[in-house]
C-alpha cells in the first residue's frame, strides 16, 4: 500500500507518508534479513531430515529465504553485518530519491503557438499543462504524452530538437543519485563476496550469471545488425529527401519511422478512433472470460478508498471484482489509468494483497488486491494501438498476482524470478496484435464501427516495420544495465550510456542523459535484460499454448501450469514442462518479430 501511494497519491502529505513507510518497512526486513537467531533455525531444517519431506514449495521456500540471508550478509562477522545494514538504508533512500525526482522532474518551456496548433487542441494543453499566457506561445512540458506526440507529429526538425533536448535533460539531479547508488550498490555487493552488483543480482536469476545474460544478448545482436542497418538507411534516405540532409538525429527517428509506416495507408489517429478504453476494458472481460472461466465486476470504488481525489470525472480509478463463473471470489483489481500532477509517469502493476495462504496448514487463501497504473492519453478517451498494448502487458502482471495461491507471501504472483516475470505481461501483449480479438475491442469511439479488416492487416503490417530499431534499442538498454552495475570503474553513466550508443549506431545527442528518467535502473538494476528473456519465453508459450484460439483448455494449462504457481515454483522447471527447454530461444523471438536477415547474420 506504501509503494502505490507513495507513487500515485494526489495529497503531497500523503505521498511524503507512505516513502517514509516505505523507508521503515525497508528497514524492518533489512533487520530481519541480519537476524542470525532466524537464519541459523532456518538452516537447521534445510540441513536435517525434516527438509526432504516438505513441500516442492515450501522446500523451493526455505532454499531462497537461506540464499536471500546469505545474499544480505548473514554469513559476515558482526561489525560487517551492521555495516551492510547501514548500506541496505542508504541503497532504498537513493533508490526512492530517484523515482522521486522522476515524477518531479516535469518541465516547462515555451514555443510558437503556431509550431503546435495543429498538433495539439488549445483545450488538450490547457487541460495537461499549466499555461504562460505569453502571447503567441504555447506552454509545453518535458511529460511524456506532450514530447511523444511532438517528437510523432511535429515536422519542425527545430521543435523536435528542443522538445527532445528538453525532455532527456530534464531530470540532471539523477545523475548524482545514480553515481552514489552505483558506488553503493557495489560496496553492497563487494562486502558480501561479489564481483559485482550483477553477479550478486543474477544470482538467483534464470540466467545466473552475467556471462549468460552476455550470451543471450550478443546472440541477439547477432540477428538484430543486418536488419536495424538496413532500417536505418531507409530512414537516412526519406530524411534526405524531406530536409535535404541525411544525418539521421535521435529526434528523426519516431517522425520518419510514422511517416514511412504511413505509406501502407495506415492513419494512427483513424486506428486510435477504433480503440476507446471502455472497449479495452472490456477486452479484459471477454479475455479472461473465455480463457478462464473469470468474471470482471465493475464495483463503485468510495471515496474512503480512493487516492485520486480531485481527478476529473472521466481520469479516476475504477475498481473490479474478479469472480469464477460460479461466483467464487478471486480478488480485486483497481484501474488507474490517466496521468496527473505527482503521479507515477510510467505504466506498472502494484501488489496490494498477495494471493496466499492465511496460514502455512491452512487452505483458505487470503484474496489478492491489485492496482494496474497507466498514464494513456487523456485525449478524447480514445488510445493509440501502443497503447493498447501497455495496457494488456500490465494486465497480464496483474492476472499473475490475481491467479496465484501459494502458501508463502513471498513468492505469491509476480514475486518471482525477475527475468522470468515479465512473461505473463508479455504473452497478453499478443492478444493486442490477434486479429479475432483487435475486431472484439476495435469499435469506433463515435459510430460503433467495428474496425474494418484492411485496417487490421495494415496494423499487423506496421508491427515488423523497424522492429529492428526496437529491438537494438532494448539490447543497448540492457547492455547499459548490465554495465553500470558490472564491475565499478571510472566511467560516468553518461559516457557509458554514450560508448554503448555509438557501439550499437545509434543515433546520440552529446549532452542528454535520458537514463536519468529510467526508473527500470533503480527496480531492475542488472535485471532489464529480463524483458528480452521473457519476451522469447513468451513468444514460444503463444504458439505452444495455441493462445489465438481463444480454447478454455489452453487457458487452463497457462493457469495452472504457470500464473497459478507465482514465483513458488522454479520458473525453469515450468519452462521445461510447457516448452521442453529451460534457456529462451533466440530462434522463437526472431520467428515471432518475422524479422529477415541474411544468412551471414543467421549462421
Amino acid at each position: 500500500v506504501a509503494e502505490l501511494c507513495r507513487c500515485v497519491h494526489t495529497d503531497p502529505s500523503w505521498r511524503e507518508s507512505a516513502t517514509n513507510a516505505f523507508s521503515i518497512l525497508s528497514d524492518y526486513i533489512a533487520q530481519l534479513n541480519v537476524d542470525t537467531n532466524l537464519y541459523r533455525r532456518l538452516t537447521n531444517v534445510v540441513d536435517s531430515n525434516i527438509f526432504e519431506n516438505l513441500s516442492e514449495e515450501q522446500q523451493r521456500f526455505a532454499t531462497l529465504l537461506k540464499a536471500e540471508f546469505e545474499r544480505d550478509g548473514i554469513h559476515l562477522a558482526d561489525d560487517d553485518r551492521e555495516k551492510l545494514r547501514q548500506i541496505q538504508n542508504q541503497i532504498v533512500q537513493l533508490e526512492t530519491l530517484f523515482q522521486e525526482n522522476i515524477n518531479n522532474s516535469k518541465k516547462l518551456f515555451d514555443v510558437d503557438a503556431n509550431l503546435v496548433e495543429h498538433i495539439f487542441s488549445k483545450d488538450t494543453l490547457e487541460a495537461n499543462v499549466p499555461q504562460s499566457g505569453i502571447p503567441g506561445k504555447l506552454t509545453l512540458s518535458t511529460d511524456g504524452f506532450i514530447s511523444n506526440t511532438v517528437g510523432r507529429y511535429s515536422g519542425n526538425p527545430q521543435l523536435r530538437k528542443e522538445v527532445y533536448m528538453e525532455s532527456m535533460t530534464s531530470c540532471p539531479e539523477n545523475l548524482e543519485v545514480l553515481e552514489s547508488l552505483r558506488r553503493i550498490r557495489y560496496e553492497s555487493a563487494n562486502l558480501q563476496g561479489f564481483g559485482s552488483y550483477a553477479e550478486r543480482c543474477l544470482r538467483d536469476k534464470m540466467a545466473n550469471t552475467p556471462e549468460a545474460v552476455d550470451f543471450f544478448l550478443r546472440k541477439l545482436q547477432e540477428r538484430i545488425t543486418y536488419p536495424y542497418q538496413k532500417d536505418m538507411e531507409i530512414i537516412q534516405n526519406a530524411k534526405r529527401k524531406v530536409e535535404g540532409c541525411g544525418d539521421v538525429e535521435p529526434w528523426d527517428i519516431p517522425f520518419y519511422t510514422g511517416i514511412l509506416k504511413s505509406r501502407n495507408g495506415l492513419d494512427p489517429t483513424e486506428l486510435s478512433a477504433y480503440f476507446t478504453i471502455q472497449n479495452c476494458v472490456e477486452g479484459m472481460k471477454i479475455l479472461v472470460r473465455e480463457l478462464f472461466g473469470i468474471i470482471l465486476y465493475e464495483e463503485v470504488m468510495y471515496d474512503d478508498e480512493r487516492w485520486d481525489h480531485g481527478a476529473a470525472k472521466e481520469g479516476r480509478a475504477r475498481k473490479f471484482l474478479v469472480t469464477s463463473e460460479a461466483g467464487d471470489d478471486l480478488g480485486t483489481m483497481y484501474l488507474d489509468l490517466h496521468p496527473r500532477e505527482g503521479k507515477y509517469v510510467h505504466a506498472a502493476h502494484f501488489t496490494i494483497l498477495c494471493g496466499c495462504a492465511e496460514s502455512v496448514d491452512a487452505k483458505n487463501f487470503q484474496l489478492p488486491v491489485v492496482a494496474l497504473v497507466c498514464n494513456l492519453s487523456p485525449e478524447g478517451n480514445v488510445l493509440s494501438h501502443s497503447e493498447v498494448e501497455t495496457l494488456y502487458h500490465e494486465f497480464g502482471h496483474a492476472l499473475h498476482s490475481l491467479l496465484s495461491r501459494t502458501t508463502f507471501q513471498h513468492m505469491s504472483g509476480t514475486r518471482a524470478s525477475m527475468d522470468f516475470v515479465e512473461t505473463p505481461s508479455h504473452l497478453l501483449e499478443h492478444y493486442a496484435w490477434n486479429p479475432y480479438f483487435l475486431r472484439l475491442i476495435g469499435k469506433h469511439h463515435l459510430t460503433d464501427e467495428i474496425i474494418p479488416d484492411k485496417m487490421i492487416e495494415l496494423l499487423l503490417q506496421s508491427q515488423q516495420e523497424f522492429k529492428s530499431i526496437e529491438l537494438q534499442n532494448q539490447i543497448l538498454y540492457s547492455r547499459f544495465d548490465q554495465e553500470l552495475f558490472g564491475p565499478l570503474n571510472d566511467k560516468s553513466s553518461i559516457n557509458i550510456f554514450a560508448s554503448l550508443y555509438r557501439q550499437h549506431q545509434i543515433p546520440y545527442a552529446e549532452g542528454t542523459h535520458w537514463h536519468t528518467r529510467f526508473g527500470h535502473l533503480v527496480t531492475y538494476g542488472a535485471g532489464y535484460y529480463g524483458y528480452l528473456y521473457a519476451q522469447a519465453f513468451a513468444s514460444d508459450l503463444w504458439t505452444e499454448l495455441k493462445l489465438e484460439r481463444f480454447s478454455r483448455a489452453s487457458g487452463k494449462r497457462l493457469w495452472e501450469d504457470l500464473l497459478g504457481h507465482g514465483g513458488a515454483r522454479d520458473p525453469q522447471t515450468m519452462m521445461y514442462d510447457l516448452l521442453g527447454r529451460k534457456r529462451p530461444s533466440v530462434d522463437a523471438l526472431f520467428k515471432d518479430l518475422t524479422m529477415k536477415t541474411d544468412n551471414k547474420e543467421k549462421n
